[in-house]
């Protein structure tokens, strides 16, 4: 008898730890895996591809929840700097990978993060045998970016995130199409997306943009692989009228080449070099929507002014990065080739 008002007491106090409580949910990733998440993401990290998975994060209006930094190769480069506008707190956020991108496990557990964001199989396997709760990617197509953006939005509980950003995709590449329908394919030029350091076509992706760009893509065989390694013969025969490059080092090794320098774009000067702004544009990122209409402009100037690109890149940061830029980092993003 002398227990019983003890109860009451008991009753409320787990009632309390329990409301107090860290809740959960499970989510299904895009590979179809399903991961026990908290129903709040306050803090994230992404491992292997950063600056892509940052791009996604920061696209969805999260990126002031990352907590890892830059790796070091992206870090000293200078390329990334706006990924430092977009989510500042970066900077100065520890690198949690090491020199082959693999995990450091012991730096991400100090950083406890609610969730762990990559796009490999190996990566997820380390973090999940560490209790680290992790989400893995697949962006291969455009697509696939629309649900990237998608399903972060959902785990970041942000989900008016993804039909704005699907709009603006759709809109966007709907326009362009519409603008190119009376080009005529003679008039699109024949295109080479090319990383010359290592002789491959670098990402599945670039075909679609460069199609959807107005262009003739010399590698695009229907191929399913992410990168297609090249010959030097293959891409001597195939000689096409605009070479893009990722990287403005690629331009003097194109240049430089015995091989490559003999092709008709290189002789002529028609090499373009992608912009940068929370990752390179030509690649897999969230900015793809932008590459489209970035490679238009340049492929069908007379179609596309440059102020039209520069006030859709400022609308598409504001509205989903939530950064207001400035015109001379528009020009920095646009310039990032130069």
């Amino acid at each position: 008898m002398l227990l019983a008002p003890c109860l009451p007491i008991l009753s409320g106090a787990l009632a309390l730890l329990l409301a107090t409580a860290p809740q959960a949910r499970d989510f299904t990733d895009m590979t179809g895996r399903t991961v026990t998440v908290p129903d709040e993401i306050r803090t994230v990290v992404t491992l292997g591809s950063v600056p892509v998975l940052n791009s996604f994060v920061e696209a969805s209006g999260n990126g002031g929840k990352i907590v890892s930094g830059l790796p070091e190769r992206f870090a000293k480069s200078g390329r990334w700097d706006m990924q430092y506008v977009f989510a500042p707190q970066i900077k100065d956020a520890p690198d949690l990978q090491d020199a082959d991108y693999a995990p450091v496990i012991e730096h991400i557990l100090v950083e406890n993060p609610d969730v762990a964001l990559t796009f490999d199989q190996a990566t997820t396997d380390i973090l999940a045998a560490n209790g680290i709760a992790t989400v893995m990617l697949k962006v291969q197509t455009p697509d696939q970016a629309k649900d990237a953006v998608a399903l972060l939005a959902d785990l970041f509980t942000t989900p008016e995130v993804a039909p704005r950003y699907a709009d603006f995709f759709d809109k966007t590449l709907a326009d362009v199409s519409e603008r190119l329908a009376a080009v005529p394919d003679e008039a699109r030029p024949r295109s080479l997306y090319i990383s010359p350091k290592n002789m491959t076509q670098p990402h599945l992706i670039a075909e679609w943009w460069m199609k959807a760009a107005g262009a003739r893509s010399v590698t695009d065989d229907g191929r399913t692989t992410e990168t297609l390694s090249l010959t030097t013969e293959a891409v001597l025969g195939a000689d096409p009228d605009v070479v893009i490059v990722a990287d403005p080092k690629d331009v003097a090794i194109l240049k430089e080449d015995a091989n490559l320098s003999q092709l008709r774009a290189v002789r002529e000067g028609r090499i373009l070099v992608t912009p940068v702004g929370a990752h390179i544009w030509g690649n897999r990122t969230s900015e793809q929507p932008l590459t489209v209409l970035w490679a238009a402009s340049k492929l069908h100037p007379e179609l596309f002014p440059e102020n039209e690109l520069r006030t859709t890149v400022h609308g598409f940061y504001d509205e989903f990065f939530g950064v207001d830029l400035t015109g001379g980092q528009i020009s920095t993003i646009l310039g990032a080739g130069a």
